[in-house]
Protein backbone atom coordinates (compact mmCIF):
# COMPACT_ATOMS: atom_id res chain seq x y z
CA UNK A 1 0.00 0.00 0.00
CA UNK A 2 1.28 3.18 -0.58
CA UNK A 3 1.84 5.49 2.12
CA UNK A 4 0.40 9.07 1.79
CA UNK A 5 0.85 11.83 4.17
CA UNK A 6 -2.32 11.34 5.41
CA UNK A 7 -1.90 7.94 5.88
CA UNK A 8 1.34 8.14 7.67
CA UNK A 9 -0.69 10.83 10.18
CA UNK A 10 -3.35 8.75 11.22
CA UNK A 11 -1.14 5.70 11.79
CA UNK A 12 0.83 8.01 14.12
CA UNK A 13 -2.20 8.90 15.56
CA UNK A 14 -2.71 5.78 16.50
CA UNK A 15 0.35 5.27 17.87
CA UNK A 16 0.42 8.50 19.87
CA UNK A 17 -3.04 7.32 21.27
CA UNK A 18 -2.03 3.87 22.33
CA UNK A 19 1.21 5.34 24.12
CA UNK A 20 -1.27 7.55 25.73
CA UNK A 21 -3.89 4.72 26.94
CA UNK A 22 -1.03 2.83 28.34
CA UNK A 23 0.78 5.68 30.43
CA UNK A 24 -2.57 6.80 32.08
CA UNK A 25 -3.42 6.20 35.65
CA UNK A 26 -6.66 3.88 35.10
CA UNK A 27 -9.61 3.03 37.70
CA UNK A 28 -11.19 -0.26 35.50
CA UNK A 29 -11.41 0.27 31.93
CA UNK A 30 -11.68 3.96 31.80
CA UNK A 31 -10.31 6.03 28.88
CA UNK A 32 -8.54 9.60 29.86
CA UNK A 33 -11.35 12.24 29.91
CA UNK A 34 -12.23 14.54 27.47
CA UNK A 35 -10.39 12.97 24.95
CA UNK A 36 -11.92 10.80 22.03
CA UNK A 37 -10.35 8.97 19.19
CA UNK A 38 -12.61 10.42 16.54
CA UNK A 39 -10.85 14.11 17.74
CA UNK A 40 -7.64 12.94 17.90
CA UNK A 41 -7.97 11.21 14.26
CA UNK A 42 -9.95 14.70 13.08
CA UNK A 43 -7.60 17.09 14.83
CA UNK A 44 -10.72 18.51 16.60
CA UNK A 45 -9.13 17.67 19.66
CA UNK A 46 -5.60 17.59 21.13
CA UNK A 47 -4.00 16.38 17.89
CA UNK A 48 -4.01 18.67 14.62
CA UNK A 49 -2.47 16.93 11.34
CA UNK A 50 -1.96 18.35 8.42
CA UNK A 51 -0.41 17.06 4.98
CA UNK A 52 3.02 15.84 5.65
CA UNK A 53 2.92 16.07 9.18
CA UNK A 54 3.16 12.80 11.50
CA UNK A 55 0.97 15.47 14.24
CA UNK A 56 1.96 17.03 17.60
CA UNK A 57 0.05 16.88 20.79
CA UNK A 58 -0.82 19.40 23.15
CA UNK A 59 0.71 17.76 25.43
CA UNK A 60 0.85 14.55 27.02
CA UNK A 61 0.19 14.93 31.40
CA UNK A 62 0.85 12.52 33.99
CA UNK A 63 -1.29 11.98 36.93
CA UNK A 64 0.92 14.17 38.65
CA UNK A 65 -0.03 16.70 36.73
CA UNK A 66 3.54 17.17 34.70
CA UNK A 67 4.10 17.52 31.14
CA UNK A 68 7.11 15.81 29.27
CA UNK A 69 9.01 19.31 27.70
CA UNK A 70 9.49 17.25 24.18
CA UNK A 71 8.62 20.75 22.01
CA UNK A 72 4.72 20.17 22.00
CA UNK A 73 2.09 22.86 22.62
CA UNK A 74 1.06 22.83 26.59
CA UNK A 75 -2.07 24.49 27.16
CA UNK A 76 -2.21 26.29 30.80
CA UNK A 77 -5.72 25.29 31.41
CA UNK A 78 -4.69 21.69 31.96
CA UNK A 79 -2.29 22.98 34.75
CA UNK A 80 -5.17 24.19 36.52
CA UNK A 81 -5.10 28.10 34.87
CA UNK A 82 -8.77 29.45 35.45
CA UNK A 83 -8.24 32.85 34.41
CA UNK A 84 -10.96 34.32 35.79
CA UNK A 85 -9.60 38.06 36.75
CA UNK A 86 -9.62 36.51 40.44
CA UNK A 87 -8.18 33.21 40.99
CA UNK A 88 -4.45 33.15 41.60
CA UNK A 89 -3.36 31.81 38.50
CA UNK A 90 0.98 32.23 39.12
CA UNK A 91 1.13 28.37 40.16
CA UNK A 92 -0.37 27.20 36.98
CA UNK A 93 1.32 29.22 34.66
CA UNK A 94 4.24 28.67 36.22
CA UNK A 95 4.18 25.13 36.17
CA UNK A 96 3.35 25.02 32.15
CA UNK A 97 6.02 27.29 31.82
CA UNK A 98 8.52 25.08 33.71
CA UNK A 99 7.15 21.92 31.74
CA UNK A 100 8.61 23.26 28.16
CA UNK A 101 11.45 24.16 29.96
CA UNK A 102 13.40 20.78 29.51
CA UNK A 103 12.96 21.09 25.33
CA UNK A 104 11.25 24.11 24.74
CA UNK A 105 8.08 24.28 23.25
CA UNK A 106 5.23 26.70 23.48
CA UNK A 107 2.87 27.53 26.10
CA UNK A 108 -0.61 28.58 25.08
CA UNK A 109 -2.83 30.69 27.24
CA UNK A 110 -6.55 30.85 25.91
CA UNK A 111 -8.97 33.56 26.12
CA UNK A 112 -9.19 35.28 29.37
CA UNK A 113 -7.68 37.33 32.52
CA UNK A 114 -5.16 35.75 34.27
CA UNK A 115 -4.34 36.91 37.76
CA UNK A 116 -0.54 36.26 38.32
CA UNK A 117 2.21 37.43 40.47
CA UNK A 118 6.18 37.39 38.51
CA UNK A 119 6.65 34.53 36.00
CA UNK A 120 9.81 32.79 34.61
CA UNK A 121 9.66 32.32 31.06
CA UNK A 122 13.16 30.18 29.94
CA UNK A 123 15.14 30.10 26.50
CA UNK A 124 13.25 28.21 23.97
CA UNK A 125 9.85 28.31 25.55
CA UNK A 126 6.90 30.34 23.28
CA UNK A 127 4.24 32.26 25.12
CA UNK A 128 1.07 32.36 23.14
CA UNK A 129 -1.76 34.06 23.67
CA UNK A 130 -5.33 34.19 22.21
CA UNK A 131 -5.21 37.50 20.83
CA UNK A 132 -4.39 41.38 22.48
CA UNK A 133 -8.02 41.31 23.32
CA UNK A 134 -8.76 37.89 24.69
CA UNK A 135 -5.77 36.85 26.91
CA UNK A 136 -4.92 39.23 29.72
CA UNK A 137 -2.45 38.55 32.32
CA UNK A 138 -3.04 41.09 35.04
CA UNK A 139 -0.78 41.76 37.83
CA UNK A 140 -2.10 40.35 41.25
CA UNK A 141 -2.18 43.07 43.82
CA UNK A 142 0.00 43.96 46.55
CA UNK A 143 3.33 42.10 43.89
CA UNK A 144 4.96 44.74 43.58
CA UNK A 145 6.96 43.28 40.68
CA UNK A 146 7.31 42.15 37.00
CA UNK A 147 4.52 40.62 35.39
CA UNK A 148 7.20 38.61 33.24
CA UNK A 149 10.79 38.37 33.75
CA UNK A 150 13.41 36.44 31.87
CA UNK A 151 15.48 33.38 33.44
CA UNK A 152 18.34 34.89 35.86
CA UNK A 153 17.23 38.16 35.26
CA UNK A 154 18.35 39.46 38.83
CA UNK A 155 21.26 38.20 38.69
CA UNK A 156 22.43 39.15 34.94
CA UNK A 157 21.25 42.54 35.22
CA UNK A 158 24.21 45.03 35.11
CA UNK A 159 26.91 42.67 35.12
CA UNK A 160 27.15 42.78 31.11
CA UNK A 161 27.69 39.38 31.23
CA UNK A 162 26.79 37.07 27.71
CA UNK A 163 24.05 34.61 29.30
CA UNK A 164 20.50 35.22 29.76
CA UNK A 165 17.73 33.63 28.23
CA UNK A 166 17.58 33.36 24.27
CA UNK A 167 15.33 31.98 21.14
CA UNK A 168 11.99 32.38 23.21
CA UNK A 169 9.00 35.16 22.24
CA UNK A 170 5.67 36.06 23.53
CA UNK A 171 3.02 36.98 21.28
CA UNK A 172 -0.45 37.67 21.07
CA UNK A 173 -1.57 38.54 24.22
CA UNK A 174 -1.55 41.95 26.91
CA UNK A 175 0.26 42.66 30.19
CA UNK A 176 -1.56 44.96 32.75
CA UNK A 177 0.54 46.72 35.32
CA UNK A 178 -2.43 46.84 37.74
CA UNK A 179 -0.61 50.05 39.05
CA UNK A 180 -3.17 51.21 41.26
CA UNK A 181 -2.50 48.15 43.39
CA UNK A 182 0.89 48.09 43.31
CA UNK A 183 2.25 51.04 44.56
CA UNK A 184 5.82 49.35 45.00
CA UNK A 185 6.67 48.91 41.72
CA UNK A 186 6.09 46.59 39.08
CA UNK A 187 7.30 45.91 34.97
CA UNK A 188 4.99 44.55 32.23
CA UNK A 189 8.43 42.79 31.04
CA UNK A 190 12.09 42.86 32.24
CA UNK A 191 14.45 40.72 30.00
CA UNK A 192 18.52 40.31 29.80
CA UNK A 193 18.90 38.17 26.66
CA UNK A 194 18.79 37.83 23.17
CA UNK A 195 17.58 36.45 20.28
CA UNK A 196 14.21 37.08 21.46
CA UNK A 197 10.53 37.53 19.42
CA UNK A 198 8.03 39.99 20.79
CA UNK A 199 5.21 40.38 18.81
CA UNK A 200 1.25 41.85 19.06
CA UNK A 201 1.75 42.53 22.71
CA UNK A 202 -0.02 45.25 24.68
CA UNK A 203 1.80 46.62 27.88
CA UNK A 204 -0.22 49.35 29.89
CA UNK A 205 -0.96 50.81 33.40
CA UNK A 206 2.64 49.48 34.80
CA UNK A 207 3.85 51.60 38.22
CA UNK A 208 7.59 51.50 36.24
CA UNK A 209 8.95 50.53 32.65
CA UNK A 210 6.34 49.07 30.10
CA UNK A 211 9.13 47.45 28.73
CA UNK A 212 12.48 46.88 30.17
CA UNK A 213 15.45 44.91 28.17
CA UNK A 214 19.05 44.81 28.58
CA UNK A 215 22.02 42.75 27.34
CA UNK A 216 25.61 42.37 27.11
CA UNK A 217 27.40 45.01 24.46
CA UNK A 218 29.99 41.86 23.66
CA UNK A 219 30.18 41.18 19.50
CA UNK A 220 30.28 37.19 20.22
CA UNK A 221 27.31 34.74 21.57
CA UNK A 222 27.22 31.36 23.19
CA UNK A 223 27.33 28.50 20.92
CA UNK A 224 24.67 27.63 19.36
CA UNK A 225 23.62 30.63 18.09
CA UNK A 226 21.80 32.42 14.86
CA UNK A 227 22.01 36.33 15.63
CA UNK A 228 21.89 38.25 18.92
CA UNK A 229 19.12 41.20 18.16
CA UNK A 230 15.74 41.13 19.21
CA UNK A 231 13.03 41.41 16.89
CA UNK A 232 10.11 43.65 18.38
CA UNK A 233 7.32 43.82 16.10
CA UNK A 234 3.91 45.58 16.73
CA UNK A 235 4.32 46.20 20.19
CA UNK A 236 2.01 48.91 21.95
CA UNK A 237 3.07 50.29 25.07
CA UNK A 238 1.07 52.93 27.07
CA UNK A 239 0.22 54.84 30.32
CA UNK A 240 3.10 53.42 32.29
CA UNK A 241 4.61 55.23 35.11
CA UNK A 242 8.28 54.62 33.27
CA UNK A 243 9.16 54.49 29.92
CA UNK A 244 7.23 53.00 27.22
CA UNK A 245 10.43 50.92 26.40
CA UNK A 246 13.78 51.25 28.08
CA UNK A 247 15.85 49.72 25.47
CA UNK A 248 19.31 48.54 26.84
CA UNK A 249 20.36 45.85 24.05
CA UNK A 250 20.91 43.52 22.95
CA UNK A 251 22.37 45.33 20.07
CA UNK A 252 21.46 45.62 16.09
CA UNK A 253 18.06 44.83 17.00
CA UNK A 254 14.91 45.75 15.29
CA UNK A 255 11.87 47.60 15.96
CA UNK A 256 8.73 47.73 13.08
CA UNK A 257 5.14 49.18 14.39
CA UNK A 258 5.72 50.31 17.35
CA UNK A 259 3.37 52.16 19.45
CA UNK A 260 4.29 53.93 22.97
CA UNK A 261 2.01 56.78 23.90
CA UNK A 262 1.17 58.68 27.37
CA UNK A 263 3.83 57.27 29.31
CA UNK A 264 5.42 59.19 32.17
CA UNK A 265 8.64 58.80 31.31
CA UNK A 266 10.62 58.44 27.76
CA UNK A 267 8.24 56.94 24.82
CA UNK A 268 11.09 54.95 23.41
CA UNK A 269 14.47 54.86 25.49
CA UNK A 270 17.51 53.27 23.64
CA UNK A 271 19.96 53.04 25.36
CA UNK A 272 22.97 51.29 27.01
CA UNK A 273 23.95 48.49 24.98
CA UNK A 274 21.41 48.83 22.45
CA UNK A 275 23.89 50.37 19.62
CA UNK A 276 22.96 49.44 15.73
CA UNK A 277 19.43 49.14 16.36
CA UNK A 278 17.00 50.18 13.63
CA UNK A 279 13.15 51.51 13.88
CA UNK A 280 10.99 51.57 11.46
CA UNK A 281 7.50 52.94 11.23
CA UNK A 282 6.94 53.70 15.04
CA UNK A 283 4.97 56.07 16.76
CA UNK A 284 5.57 58.03 20.37
CA UNK A 285 2.80 60.24 21.44
CA UNK A 286 1.30 62.38 24.48
CA UNK A 287 1.36 65.01 27.07
CA UNK A 288 2.43 62.72 29.58
CA UNK A 289 5.83 61.59 27.73
CA UNK A 290 8.41 63.95 28.20
CA UNK A 291 10.74 62.57 25.31
CA UNK A 292 8.64 60.83 22.45
CA UNK A 293 11.94 59.36 21.59
CA UNK A 294 15.18 59.51 23.11
CA UNK A 295 18.61 58.03 21.11
CA UNK A 296 21.09 57.35 23.87
CA UNK A 297 23.11 54.50 22.16
CA UNK A 298 25.79 54.67 19.34
CA UNK A 299 24.17 54.49 15.50
CA UNK A 300 20.60 53.72 16.24
CA UNK A 301 18.81 54.46 13.23
CA UNK A 302 15.20 55.49 12.64
CA UNK A 303 13.11 55.51 9.64
CA UNK A 304 9.84 56.97 8.88
CA UNK A 305 8.86 57.68 12.71
CA UNK A 306 6.67 60.10 14.23
CA UNK A 307 7.67 61.96 17.24
CA UNK A 308 4.02 63.66 18.34
CA UNK A 309 4.68 65.66 21.48
CA UNK A 310 2.22 67.63 23.24
CA UNK A 311 5.31 69.45 25.24
CA UNK A 312 8.66 67.94 25.85
CA UNK A 313 10.85 67.23 23.12
CA UNK A 314 10.35 64.92 20.35
CA UNK A 315 13.77 63.31 19.23
CA UNK A 316 16.34 63.81 21.64
CA UNK A 317 20.07 62.76 20.29
CA UNK A 318 22.85 62.38 22.82
CA UNK A 319 25.23 59.74 20.80
CA UNK A 320 27.15 59.49 17.37
CA UNK A 321 26.04 57.99 14.29
CA UNK A 322 22.29 58.34 15.14
CA UNK A 323 20.13 58.93 11.88
CA UNK A 324 16.29 60.28 12.08
CA UNK A 325 15.46 59.81 8.06
CA UNK A 326 11.98 60.67 6.67
CA UNK A 327 8.93 61.00 8.76
CA UNK A 328 7.72 63.54 11.00
CA UNK A 329 8.00 65.54 14.66
CA UNK A 330 4.87 67.67 15.14
CA UNK A 331 4.45 69.66 18.08
CA UNK A 332 1.21 70.79 19.62
CA UNK A 333 2.02 74.73 19.24
CA UNK A 334 2.04 74.90 22.88
CA UNK A 335 1.24 79.17 23.88
CA UNK A 336 1.59 78.66 27.77
CA UNK A 337 4.87 77.85 29.50
CA UNK A 338 5.56 74.91 28.67
CA UNK A 339 8.84 74.04 26.66
CA UNK A 340 8.05 72.50 23.00
CA UNK A 341 10.90 71.08 20.70
CA UNK A 342 11.34 68.89 17.43
CA UNK A 343 14.90 67.74 17.66
CA UNK A 344 17.00 68.56 20.12
CA UNK A 345 20.85 67.74 20.67
CA UNK A 346 22.44 67.15 24.21
CA UNK A 347 25.60 66.12 25.68
CA UNK A 348 26.71 62.55 25.56
CA UNK A 349 28.35 60.41 28.26
CA UNK A 350 32.35 61.36 26.73
CA UNK A 351 33.18 64.37 25.27
CA UNK A 352 32.49 64.92 21.37
CA UNK A 353 29.31 63.83 21.36
CA UNK A 354 27.17 63.62 19.97
CA UNK A 355 28.13 63.98 16.33
CA UNK A 356 28.42 62.35 13.30
CA UNK A 357 24.23 62.28 12.90
CA UNK A 358 21.79 62.45 10.10
CA UNK A 359 18.74 64.55 10.61
CA UNK A 360 16.45 64.71 7.36
CA UNK A 361 12.95 64.96 8.26
CA UNK A 362 9.57 67.46 8.24
CA UNK A 363 9.10 69.36 11.68
CA UNK A 364 5.82 71.34 12.85
CA UNK A 365 3.87 73.08 15.30
CA UNK A 366 7.13 73.17 18.15
CA UNK A 367 6.34 76.05 20.13
CA UNK A 368 10.23 76.76 21.79
CA UNK A 369 12.14 75.47 18.48
CA UNK A 370 12.44 72.98 15.83
CA UNK A 371 15.67 72.36 16.71
CA UNK A 372 17.81 72.72 19.62
CA UNK A 373 21.55 72.86 18.34
CA UNK A 374 22.88 73.91 21.41
CA UNK A 375 25.02 70.72 22.03
CA UNK A 376 25.71 69.74 18.65
CA UNK A 377 29.40 68.18 18.10
CA UNK A 378 30.06 68.34 14.76
CA UNK A 379 30.44 66.23 11.52
CA UNK A 380 26.37 66.26 11.56
CA UNK A 381 24.41 66.57 8.41
CA UNK A 382 20.91 68.15 9.53
CA UNK A 383 17.89 68.94 6.65
CA UNK A 384 14.39 69.88 7.68
CA UNK A 385 11.56 71.68 6.53
CA UNK A 386 9.84 73.42 9.06
CA UNK A 387 6.14 74.52 9.34
CA UNK A 388 6.18 76.86 12.80
CA UNK A 389 3.75 79.30 12.98
CA UNK A 390 4.45 81.18 15.97
CA UNK A 391 7.79 79.13 17.02
CA UNK A 392 10.90 79.75 16.26
CA UNK A 393 13.27 77.50 13.63
CA UNK A 394 16.03 76.70 15.31
CA UNK A 395 17.90 77.60 18.75
CA UNK A 396 21.43 77.33 19.89
CA UNK A 397 24.06 77.17 17.10
CA UNK A 398 25.23 74.57 15.00
CA UNK A 399 28.92 73.39 15.01
CA UNK A 400 31.12 74.35 12.30
CA UNK A 401 31.72 71.08 10.78
CA UNK A 402 27.95 70.32 10.57
CA UNK A 403 26.01 70.84 7.26
CA UNK A 404 22.79 72.46 8.02
CA UNK A 405 19.90 72.86 5.10
CA UNK A 406 17.01 74.39 7.12
CA UNK A 407 13.52 75.77 4.92
CA UNK A 408 11.44 77.59 7.16
CA UNK A 409 9.59 78.43 4.81
CA UNK A 410 10.21 79.33 0.79
CA UNK A 411 8.37 82.28 0.48
CA UNK A 412 10.43 84.16 3.23
CA UNK A 413 13.87 82.79 2.36
CA UNK A 414 15.21 85.06 5.07
CA UNK A 415 14.32 82.51 7.12
CA UNK A 416 16.01 80.22 6.34
CA UNK A 417 19.00 78.98 7.56
CA UNK A 418 21.77 76.91 5.28
CA UNK A 419 25.55 76.42 6.80
CA UNK A 420 27.70 74.21 4.64
CA UNK A 421 30.90 73.29 6.83
CA UNK A 422 34.14 74.84 6.98
CA UNK A 423 36.71 73.45 4.37
CA UNK A 424 40.50 73.84 3.98
CA UNK A 425 42.68 74.11 0.27
CA UNK A 426 46.17 73.14 0.93
CA UNK A 427 49.17 74.83 -1.08
CA UNK A 428 49.82 72.77 -4.60
CA UNK A 429 51.75 73.56 -7.67
CA UNK A 430 50.10 75.91 -9.97
CA UNK A 431 48.04 73.30 -12.22
CA UNK A 432 46.69 73.95 -15.84
CA UNK A 433 44.38 76.36 -16.78
CA UNK A 434 40.81 75.58 -16.00
CA UNK A 435 38.01 74.39 -18.59
CA UNK A 436 35.98 77.12 -20.82
CA UNK A 437 33.86 79.63 -18.82
CA UNK A 438 35.28 78.10 -15.59
CA UNK A 439 37.38 79.63 -12.64
CA UNK A 440 39.60 77.48 -10.34
CA UNK A 441 40.07 78.31 -7.03
CA UNK A 442 43.33 77.57 -5.40
CA UNK A 443 46.20 77.24 -2.64
CA UNK A 444 50.00 78.12 -3.35
CA UNK A 445 52.99 79.50 -1.64
CA UNK A 446 54.94 82.10 -2.45
CA UNK A 447 58.12 83.69 -1.14
CA UNK A 448 57.22 81.35 1.38
CA UNK A 449 53.29 83.04 2.19
CA UNK A 450 50.21 80.63 1.61
CA UNK A 451 48.11 82.78 -0.90
CA UNK A 452 44.16 82.24 -2.03
CA UNK A 453 43.93 82.45 -6.29
CA UNK A 454 41.73 82.59 -9.05
CA UNK A 455 42.94 81.22 -12.30
CA UNK A 456 41.14 81.65 -15.03
CA UNK A 457 40.69 79.92 -18.66
CA UNK A 458 43.42 82.15 -20.41
CA UNK A 459 45.95 81.28 -17.47
CA UNK A 460 45.44 84.63 -15.61
CA UNK A 461 45.65 84.08 -11.67
CA UNK A 462 44.58 86.89 -9.42
CA UNK A 463 45.41 86.25 -5.64
CA UNK A 464 42.07 86.85 -3.39
CA UNK A 465 43.72 86.82 -0.15
CA UNK A 466 47.00 86.14 1.26
CA UNK A 467 49.30 86.35 4.61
Amino acid sequence: MRVTPLTAAVEASRRWWEQLRDKWPRTGEEEPPSISRRAVLTGGGALVLGAGVTGAATGYYAADGTAPGDGSTIDVRRFGAVGDGRTDDTDALQGALDAARPNGGLVYLPAGTYSTRKLRLYSRVHLRGAGGDATILKLRDGANSAIIESDGFDKLTGTDGTGGASAFSIRDLTLDGNKAKNPEGGYGLRLYGYGYELSEVIIFNCRQDGLYSEWSGASGLPYPSHQMEARITAIRSHHNDGDGLNFNGPHDSMFVNCLAFENKGIGFRMAGESHGSSMVNCHGWGVAQVVSFHLAALSVGCVNCYADLNGGVGVRITRNGCRWVGGIVLGANHVGNRREIGVQFVPGPTSGEPSGCVVDTKIQNCRTAAIDFGSDAGRSHVRAYLTQPGGKGWIGKPHPTTRVEVVESLADVHKNLVVSPAFELRAQEIPGPPGESSVRVFARTVDGATQLVAQFPNGDIKVLAAE
